[in-house]
């Protein structure tokens, strides 16, 4: 609806006749009446300003509000520049790094990393077989169908 169709609509004040004739006391109050329609019928425009209601201005300074984030943890995550940030990971951890980008390393500093991690890498030690002096022949009896 627009606001003159409206302002239309409304029924004229009676205003008591004065000394004067009253014509200036009904132009102000007529005044009155457009000035609080269009007020009333137009919208408010409030861009970037927050609210008493929840917005997504406010969201972000509360605390999580649903069920479905109930089971992760905070942590603290580690970037690989050194910085740190605090996030929700679905882990019970304490810190969590981010790996280290290797093309983005020097030859040097790759080789020295591939070193390092050969050295912790461990061979398995091959443990001789077990000797085993059990004879199966008298226990057969028990598994062959008769």
């Amino acid at each position: 609806m627009r606001w003159e169709t409206l302002f239309y609509s409304l029924p004229s004040p009676q205003v008591p006749q004065g000394p004067s004739g009253g014509m200036a006391a009904r132009g102000n109050l007529l005044g009155l009446l457009r000035q609080q329609v269009l007020t009333g019928a137009a919208p408010v425009c409030r861009l970037h300003t927050s609210s008493w209601q929840a917005d997504s201005n406010r969201a972000l300074l509360t605390r999580v509000h649903r069920q479905a984030y109930a089971r992760l943890y905070p942590v603290l995550l580690v970037k690989q520049d050194g910085s740190t940030i605090h996030i929700r990971y679905r882990e019970p951890r304490r810190i969590l790094e981010m790996p280290m980008d290797l093309d983005a390393l020097s030859p040097e500093e790759r080789r020295a990393r591939f070193r390092k991690r050969e050295s912790q890498v461990q061979k398995k030690k091959e443990e001789p077989e077990l000797y085993d002096d059990f004879d199966v022949e008298p226990y057969k009896q028990f598994w062959t169908k008769k």
